[in-house]
């Protein structure tokens, strides 16, 4: 009998749903071929040809925006086991940059090996749309926190949303990135993110030192930013259970 293979987009999707060993192993499909992008180098472009998306196993990207004035709007991260690209699945063409911030290493999957996996198990067709819509919230609640909460509400959200997303058991935070990216993904400047952090630390929410965020009181933080982790807990009741 073959070991159910065990790869870290395995996580994303138990979030939703057990996996049978023969839906585990369709998903080592998109994992396979890994290549590696330096920090700050380019998956895939806007504009380019959408034919593909990819499987993060380590590192962190993000989907950009670069406007005509060259400011920078940061739509997305990525942490290893998320897919990039799952929402240019309906278009012809990229719709944003998808940009390595640290070292990454990622998967290129073709697009339209994607039904080959649902034919085979098409229950996954259901956590596929699971994790969408999750992708969706997520992006209204980024919209929500730029458009209605202050600079410091802003980034404690933030923090916190990172803090849940990578699963922190400790209430020391990695966050490997730059006050510029940031800033893109607050619509703050680094100098105003800077500041932000201050601010935070001074009303003894958080302390930082070079590159790690220690939440001193998450509650507090919580409270503070009005998060509501409600938007990252799909639903899943509707779509079909594994069987026997």
């Amino acid at each position: 009998m073959n070991t159910p293979y065990r790869g870290c987009i395995l996580r994303q999707f138990e979030d939703f749903s057990s996996l049978g060993s023969d839906e585990a192993a369709l998903l080592a499909r998109l994992e396979q071929n890994p290549r590696e992008y330096a920090a700050g180098e380019l998956l895939s472009e806007a504009g380019q040809r959408s034919d593909a998306f990819f499987t993060v196993t380590e590192g962190w990207a993000c989907a950009e925006r670069v406007l005509a004035d060259g400011t920078r709007q940061v739509l997305d991260l990525f942490m290893p086991g998320q897919i990039l690209g799952l929402r240019e699945v309906s278009f012809h063409r990229n719709l944003c940059d998808f940009r390595a911030l640290t070292t990454v290493t990622a998967c290129p999957f073709p697009r339209r090996h994607l039904t080959d996996i649902f034919d085979e198990a098409p229950r996954l067709a259901d956590l596929f749309f699971l994790i969408l819509a999750r992708e969706q919230s997520m992006l209204v609640e980024r919209v929500i926190n730029i458009g209605r909460r202050s600079a410091a509400q802003r980034l404690a959200h933030f923090l916190v949303e990172i803090s849940v997303r990578s699963r922190q058991s400790t209430d020391a935070l990695e966050l490997p990135l730059t006050q510029t990216v940031i800033g893109d993904a607050l619509s703050l400047s680094s100098v105003h993110v800077s500041r932000t952090f201050q601010n935070l630390r001074e009303l003894s929410l958080v302390e930082t030192d070079n590159g790690t965020v220690r939440i001193v009181d998450l509650d507090e933080l919580i409270t503070f930013s009005g998060f509501d982790r409600a938007y990252l807990e799909i639903r899943s009741d509707w779509a079909r259970q594994i069987t026997a």
